[in-house]
């Protein structure tokens, strides 16, 4: 199947459903309409990406209304014009925001932001990772300790990660790999943590083992290869709960023998 580069999305679709990714990015198959927790994500990511990268010195309020305006645009082809919210999330945006507040008042607005990188997981052959990495911190008189930040608005509930489980979020272990790789920072020098900007209001963080961060790449190259070796026409599809999630269920066969056998 076609894959130019593997990502934690691309990995955990292949992963949860081998003919939504199909769909998805061998057939580059938009979905009917955007899921609305993933374009509100979008919207909090962009307005804490903006505030981060000005500092501080422009006002929360007026980044939010030139994101939801349009004068700020939410993706490089972005429509122009306002940005329609759905009355729930209309009275969410100024809770995380809020919540975004109060980490800025504790930590400040330097660092890195939305920083992208590229790495070749089997060089020289240009299996790569790519990504973004919300926020970093690097403090130490030798700038060798590193914090990363990840925003998540999801609900309390069974998708967010606990403090029980978080070591091994594949995101988080992945990010920090890249820093290691990037600034040849020890693994007991970089931290992680995910930001849960809904209520309950948690910053649950993390350490890394060289032994867990080694495995990272293995794993991502796995599914690289094995994404690459799937001939199109013989994906299998996974059937369960998440189907009636999926943005691809009216199309799918999978989900029609699913269904109806429900």
């Amino acid at each position: 199947m076609k894959i130019n580069h593997i990502s934690i999305s691309r990995e955990s679709t292949w992963l949860e459903c081998e003919q939504k990714y199909k769909y998805k990015y061998h057939l580059d198959m938009l979905p009917e309409e955007e899921a609305p927790h993933f374009f509100y994500g979008k919207i909090v990511h962009k307005i804490i990406e903006n505030y981060t990268l000005g500092r501080g010195l422009i006002d929360i309020n007026d980044v939010t209304n030139s994101v939801l305006s349009g004068n700020i645009k939410l993706e490089e082809h972005s429509l122009p014009g306002r940005l329609n919210l759905p009355f729930q999330y209309r009275t969410k945006l100024p809770k995380h925001l809020a919540a975004f507040m109060r980490l800025i008042n504790q930590i400040g607005t330097e660092g890195e932001v939305e920083w992208d990188f590229k790495f070749d997981l089997d060089s020289p052959n240009q299996k790569c990772y790519v990504g973004f990495i919300d926020r970093i911190l690097r403090r130490g008189d030798k700038l060798d300790k590193v914090f990363i930040i990840d925003y998540k608005t999801t609900k309390a509930g069974m998708w967010r990660k606990t403090r029980s489980n978080i070591g091994k979020d594949l995101q988080l272990q992945s990010y920090a790999r890249v820093i290691q790789r990037e600034w040849g920072i020890p693994a007991e020098n970089i931290k992680a943590a995910l930001y849960y900007l809904d209520d309950p209001v948690e910053l649950i963080s993390t350490g890394f083992s060289q032994e867990s961060l080694d495995s990272v790449e293995k794993r991502l190259l796995k599914a690289y290869k094995d994404i690459e070796s799937k001939h199109p026409d013989n994906v299998i599809g996974s059937t369960g709960e998440h189907c009636f999630r999926c943005d691809y269920q009216s199309v799918c066969p999978f989900f029609n023998s699913y269904k109806n056998y429900e």
